[in-house]
């Protein structure tokens, strides 16, 4: 942006595009085009100057005028005002469908400069949310600072903040809710914004975040595009760079691939991280279907890692694509590198709701050194994520009720770990409530009781469900948004509870694994031995122990009481499941030294 008007670029190798000017974000047509004899050629990139245009000219790119471009550099974009508008809407695979964003020229805001709350990982505790599903805007979720504040999580992971085309989503009253099909790697999503202004709105939701000592993560998608396969739309790339962007092969399931490799492409990633950092503010980044962006000898990963500009960023990978890409065990990036562990997520699952691995178990219940080299704090241990049941639902359901999305039952996962205690849904049983309550908390218990980055799904710790629903991705409704009128307080203390617990016992976050000698295992008690026995049976093993540092782990999976003997000290229950005694059937519990001592207890 010049003092008399605005330089306009676009990458477009193969021919010269028409500079499309918009009076209105409605408008269908433009209402000037500058000519092609206006612009100029710098090898790859053309530009055009309009003398007169400031900051808020509304533009698009055309190959043909009757085919709007947007820009996929724009800082932001004008689009539709209400959510989900799918009045007068074009076919998918319309030409004119371009035409419902506009490209806006934007006067980029100075670097962010706010004081930004540092976090060490041992100490982080992710929160993941939809900005939309749980607070409504931008600003809205300044408002529920304080609820996650108190509830004692560390980090924000915002589901994609990125501007997209949610009406993509065919079917009645369906929408691209999570938003993983990105329009722009710049702009934010206008239509989470309260005002007229979503730049300054999320930079004023990151200040807010930081002031309440809360870092901010965003998922940013690298993977693909909203451009979809064949029978997508064309909103830039496809027209202006096809070859250069996409790969021929499909690894994500939604009809396009970005090439991560190529060095265009590549550039482009770094150029959006860094605005996200530098100037949104963004404390870290969490890449979606990641093992797309480490494809060949996996450059970008090691560029991300080693750019200048964001080397205090946070790094998450979702280590895995739809391809068959799957690296939770070997992902290629250095020791700044987070990923997610699925395995964590479904070896502690099948222990609490039926088809336990003890060997398993006690691999997580120490850090996964089976799966990563770096550390313990290379996992980000979850449960439950926005792609799956919620926590409640998966002690509530044994199958996936996805029939509101229209697909027939056919989507999301078809054999996601989880039990129903005896009635599918919704349940009044006394039994079986006590049941689900039980195995919920020691999911959860489980996950913040080890070592490891945990990750709490928004709302879990209020009860809330998906009814069943293990792919929401479309569900703009009650299914996916927190209902803030329905809260379930005492699990929703038992978390907290657990969270503070976590704080104060430095062993729960160790930053290195266990070598041999580190940690004790022992099996509980036989009835006919008084002490316990030396180790558990890693094949038959329903209940256990473990010993490291100041800080003694029980878990007993059985369906029966057990009786442990503890290691030499003396111990105090820090936190458990248990409604009885720490031996309890189906309970975990961790226990602090509170002083040495020579004899058993």
């Amino acid at each position: 942006m010049e003092e008399s008007g605005v330089r306009f670029r676009i990458r477009s190798p193969d021919a010269d595009p028409l500079l499309l000017l918009y009076d209105g974000a409605a408008d269908t047509v433009p209402s000037r085009i500058a000519p092609r004899s206006a612009g100029q050629r710098h090898g790859a990139i053309y530009e055009a100057f309009v003398g007169g245009a400031g900051a808020g000219q509304l533009y698009n790119w055309a190959l043909d005028p009757a085919r709007p471009l947007i820009d996929p550099c724009a800082l932001a974009l004008a689009g539709p005002t209400r959510y989900g508008d799918k009045s007068n809407l074009p076919p998918l695979h319309d030409a004119n469908r371009g035409a419902r964003f506009k490209s806006i020229a934007v006067r980029a805001p100075p670097p962010y400069d706010r004081p930004r709350p540092y976090t060490a990982r041992a100490d982080t505790v992710i929160y993941e949310l939809h900005v939309r599903g749980f607070a409504g805007t931008y600003a809205g979720l300044v408002r529920r600072l304080p609820y996650l504040r108190d509830l004692g999580v560390t980090a924000l992971e915002l589901l994609p903040t990125m501007e997209c085309d949610e009406t993509e989503a065919r079917g009645e009253g369906l929408v691209n809710f999570w938003g993983y099909s990105p329009l722009s790697w710049f702009a934010p999503n206008a239509r989470y914004a309260a005002g007229a202004d979503p730049i300054a709105e999320f930079r004023e939701m990151v200040a807010a975040c930081h002031e309440a000592g809360l870092q901010v993560f965003a998922d940013v998608v690298y993977n693909h595009t909203g451009e979809l396969g064949t029978d997508g739309p064309t909103w830039h790339h496809k027209a202006l760079d096809r070859d250069v962007l996409y790969d021929t092969v499909d690894k994500t399931g939604c009809g396009n691939t970005v090439r991560a490799g190529h060095p265009v492409v590549r550039e482009r990633i770094l150029e959006s991280l860094r605005w996200w950092h530098r100037y949104l503010g963004v404390d870290g980044f969490r890449f979606d279907l990641a093992s797309v962006l480490a494809a060949g000898d996996g450059v970008l990963i090691r560029e991300i890692e080693t750019d200048p500009w964001l080397r205090d960023a946070v790094l998450i990978a979702e280590p895995w694509d739809a391809g068959g890409g799957y690296l939770v065990h070997r992902w290629p990036g250095g020791d700044r590198w987070m990923v997610w562990n699925d395995r964590f997520r479904d070896d502690v699952r099948r222990t609490w709701l039926g088809h336990s691995d003890p060997r398993a178990l006690a691999r997580r219940l120490t850090g996964s050194s089976d799966l990563h080299g770096a550390g313990p704090l290379r996992s980000v241990n979850f449960i439950t994520s926005h792609d799956g049941f919620t926590l409640l639902d998966s002690v509530s359901y044994e199958r996936r009720h996805n029939e509101a999305n229209g697909e027939d039952n056919r989507d999301g996962h078809a054999h996601e770990v989880s039990a129903n205690f005896g009635v599918e849904g919704q349940a009044d049983g006394a039994a079986v409530t006590a049941a689900r309550d039980q195995a919920r908390k020691n999911l959860v218990a489980t996950l913040l009781l080890v070592p490891g980055v945990p990750m709490l799904l928004a709302g879990d710790e209020r009860g809330r469900t998906q009814q069943g629903n293990n792919n929401a991705y479309c569900q703009d409704n009650a299914i996916s948004h927190i209902d803030w009128a329905a809260d379930d307080p005492e699990f929703r203390d038992f978390v907290k509870q657990l969270l503070g617990v976590r704080r104060e016992t430095a062993a729960l976050r160790r930053t290195t694994y266990l070598d041999e000698g580190d940690a004790t295992w022992f099996a509980p008690q036989r009835a006919d031995v008084d002490a316990t026995e030396e180790a558990p049976d890693w094949e038959t093993a329903q209940a256990f122990g473990v010993a490291f540092d100041d800080v003694v782990i029980l878990v007993n999976f059985s369906g029966h009481e057990v009786s442990f003997s503890l290691p030499a000290g003396a111990w105090k229950v820090a936190a458990t499941t248990a409604p009885g005694n720490p031996g309890t059937a189906k309970s975990v519990t961790a226990l602090r030294r509170t002083a040495p001592d020579s004899g058993a207890s």
